[in-house]
């Protein structure tokens, strides 16, 4: 198992675990992006899936060409980018055939799963990390933690980037 490079600011799985939980509480798998200045591994922010453009089912997140284009030229303006992709899952932390066909697959992009979507952890050991690297999917070591806040936190769907 590789070390993750990404650290996590501390109040970050208080907040995922809310919004996933929320969702979760209803059947349904949610999730979105982790946030970072251009280049850098210390996650600033979190980006999550709005309504218009999303499908949500119990075994299923899916995000539309058009979603994912609103939320790309949001972080192209303000000189981020998203270094993973974060989503619960019913039951267990596990990189689905959906997940690694369908997904973001590119080098050095990381995915998280949150297992437990109704009772989500909050101790992101517990969830289950990749990478992406030399064409395949690999588990990675939970990020680090560090003593800081979240800056950035959004909401993107086919209407556009929004402040939460």
């Amino acid at each position: 198992m590789t070390q993750s490079r990404l650290t996590l600011p501390t109040t970050f799985a208080a907040v995922v675990v809310d919004e996933l939980a929320h969702f979760g509480a209803r059947g349904l798998e949610t999730g979105g992006f982790l946030v970072a200045p251009r280049g850098g591994s210390d996650v600033s922010g979190i980006a999550f899936a709005g309504d218009r453009g999303i499908v949500r089912r119990p075994d299923l997140l899916q995000i539309s060409e058009r979603a994912l284009n609103a939320l790309f030229t949001y972080v192209e303006e303000r000189d981020l980018w998203l270094p993973c992709h974060i989503h619960s899952h019913r039951f267990q932390a596990f990189m689905s055939p959906t997940d690694a066909s369908n997904g973001i697959n590119a080098e050095g992009f990381s995915c998280a799963i949150v297992p437990d979507f109704e009772r989500p952890s909050p101790v992101v050991a517990d969830w289950g990390w990749w990478s992406f690297a030399s064409g395949s999917w690999h588990a990675t070591s939970s990020p680090r933690l560090r003593d800081a806040v979240l800056s950035e936190l959004v909401t993107f769907d086919e209407d556009g980037v929004r402040d939460r």
